[in-house]
């Protein structure tokens, strides 16, 4: 059964219901992103010249950061969907969307640098396949938030 409101008049607890179901995904993307931030390997490929490999470092540093940011975000989520705040809807459309972009940058990264070193690395999968989950919840919260009228305002009264 679908548990998403179907109208902006929907019943109040099937709204509260719909956006706290999203509270245990955004703390998973949540430890999957600091995970990621924690333990991604800094490194470039062994044919890269030593001009490139800075590049590589910095690219590298970049996604370490991004993670770490989206992991934060991704807990901040997850407290406001547990609470029923309807701007965990909202808040959670960006930041799916933003781990979505990341997680297909990561894999064109990790596909060249397994490339250049003549190989390929499994770790591209994954990554393709938490793009596609990314993009899956992006589109179920964007669906939610456009369903319960959620809007950026100061006052986010709970659902």
């Amino acid at each position: 059964m679908n548990d998403e409101p179907t109208s902006r008049h929907a019943d109040p607890g099937q709204v509260t219901a719909a956006i706290r179901a999203g509270a245990l995904g955004a703390l998973l993307a949540g430890g999957i992103c600091l995970f990621f931030g924690f333990q991604w390997l800094i490194d470039a490929p062994g044919s890269a010249s030593e001009q490139a490999t800075p590049v590589w470092f910095a690219v590298d540093h970049v996604f370490q950061w991004a993670l770490r940011v989206l992991g934060v975000a991704f807990l901040v989520v997850a407290g406001l969907a547990a609470l029923g705040r309807r701007s965990a809807a909202l808040l959670e459309t960006v930041a799916e969307s933003a781990f979505t972009i990341l997680m297909l940058a990561m894999a064109i990264e990790t596909f060249a640098e397994g490339r250049a070193d003549g190989h390929f690395d499994a770790t591209v999968i994954l990554l393709l396949v938490l793009a596609a989950l990314g993009f899956s919840t992006a589109r179920r919260s964007w669906r939610l938030c456009r369903q319960i009228g959620c809007q950026p305002t100061g006052d986010d009264p709970p659902a």
